[in-house]
């Protein structure tokens, strides 16, 4: 009897136990973007899914942290996701060339992840190289016994005689050192600490980055009638205030940004009417604007800028940098990503804009550059492209010991 008892008990702690790692498991989807072979993302979601407790799910990429948070968290159930990891070889990041002599390539891969509970990116990039000589003439009959000895041994071909196999055999071993790649990111990668998904959490950390509106949307999801949600609703509510006003200080310190005083008094005026607005900032803005002998210059409000822009929220940041390149260069961008260093700046007229008006483009991304640099007191770069998975069209840097951007070609 003592003995039936004691096996019950150990099947119960052992049926106890495989719910407790089924309910653990992780689930990160992982996508791609670029030129990557089918076979390459089956490898790379094999290794992600060969993490411990982790399942790994094929997905298109949506975008941004936000576009990511309304899909896997805000939206349906069935698509609920813990993490999100993205890997990319941007066709603007590799050159591949072929002639009768040699194929070549150089490039760089991108590995993005993100936790969808505590907002936590992390980003790593690869840079490759690698050539295949073509061989030809007497010097391929002397390599036909050694060719014929490696096809039977491995199943492949490793020696080239013309400039297509020579491209083939460089594209198959590029992959395969994304593949190697990729596996020892995932060594340390901070993605392999994830836990399981807590929304609440998701929607704290919007409000901290000033996105209130995807907050409730994930609020809405979790269950307005939760009332640990009205709980979090209820203290929120101070936080979306400030936020609001975070935003239209940003706008108007990026119309300051960009030249445009009589817009920046204009959103100055709305600031000032928001509830959590700080009048003393207010003041020393028209104090600024009033004092500037020339709108156009930048150092005009730079004192401004360095006292202001380092306490905006992330979508003040990005409010701020949309309002001033709309006002440098007429077009407002599609999307704006920020991250803890660089910034990405998509403008669907990018392309025909540089053509027409290469300096303004130019200054208005070396401005960009300088804003990060003041936000989070390190170098910090600007990319402008016209898509979001295009090429960079200009590139841009800035360093807080140097006092001009530099501003260049990709």
């Amino acid at each position: 009897m003592i003995k039936n008892i004691v096996t019950i008990f150990f099947a119960t702690i052992l049926v106890a136990a495989g719910v407790s790692r089924a309910a653990a498991e992780i689930k990160i989807g992982v996508g791609v973007l670029g030129p990557i072979s089918p076979q390459t993302e089956t490898d790379i979601d094999q290794l992600v899914g060969k993490l411990p407790n982790v399942k790994a799910v094929p997905i298109q990429p949506p975008g941004d942290i936000d576009a990511c948070v309304k899909r896997f968290v805000a939206g349906d159930a069935d698509e609920r996701l813990d993490a999100v990891m993205v890997v990319s070889l941007p066709p603007e990041s590799f050159q591949s060339t072929r002639d009768k002599g040699e194929a070549r390539f150089t490039g760089a891969y991108e590995i993005w992840t993100l936790n969808l509970s505590t907002l936590a990116e992390d980003r790593h990039r690869f840079t490759f190289s690698d050539r295949e000589p073509v061989i030809g003439g007497a010097a391929a009959i002397l390599a036909m016994p050694a060719q014929l000895f490696a096809e039977r041994a491995t199943g492949k071909k490793l020696i080239s005689s013309d400039e297509w196999q020579a491209f083939k055999a460089v594209e198959t071993r590029v992959e395969a050192k994304l593949v190697a790649a990729t596996k020892l990111y995932l060594q340390t990668a901070p993605i392999r600490d994830t836990e399981p998904l807590s929304p609440l959490e998701t929607a704290r950390n919007l409000l901290d980055r000033g996105d209130g509106e995807t907050a409730m949307l994930v609020f809405q999801k979790a269950g307005l009638n939760n009332p640990e949600v009205q709980r979090m609703i209820g203290a929120a509510q101070q936080q979306l205030r400030r936020s609001q006003a975070q935003s239209l200080l940003g706008k108007t310190l990026g119309a300051i940004a960009g030249g445009n005083d009589s817009q920046a008094r204009k959103i100055l005026a709305q600031y000032e009417h928001a509830p959590l607005a700080e009048l003393s900032r207010a003041d020393a803005i028209r104090r600024a604007i009033a004092a500037a002998p020339d709108h156009r210059a930048d150092t005009t409000y730079d004192a401004v800028l360095k006292a202001d822009v380092p306490t905006l929220d992330h979508a003040a940041f990005v409010a701020m940098l949309k309002q001033m390149f709309g006002d440098r260069t007429g077009s407002t961008p599609a999307q704006v990503v920020v991250s803890a260093k660089d910034v990405t700046i998509e403008d669907k007229a990018a392309i025909q804009g540089v053509k027409e008006q290469l300096d303004i483009y130019a200054a208005t991304l070396g401005r960009s550059a300088y804003l990060m640099s003041l936000k989070c007191g390190c170098d910090a770069s600007a990319v402008l492209t016209a898509e979001s998975v295009g090429g960079a069209i200009l590139k841009a840097s800035y360093s807080p010991a140097s006092k001009r951007a530099q501003v260049g070609l990709p």
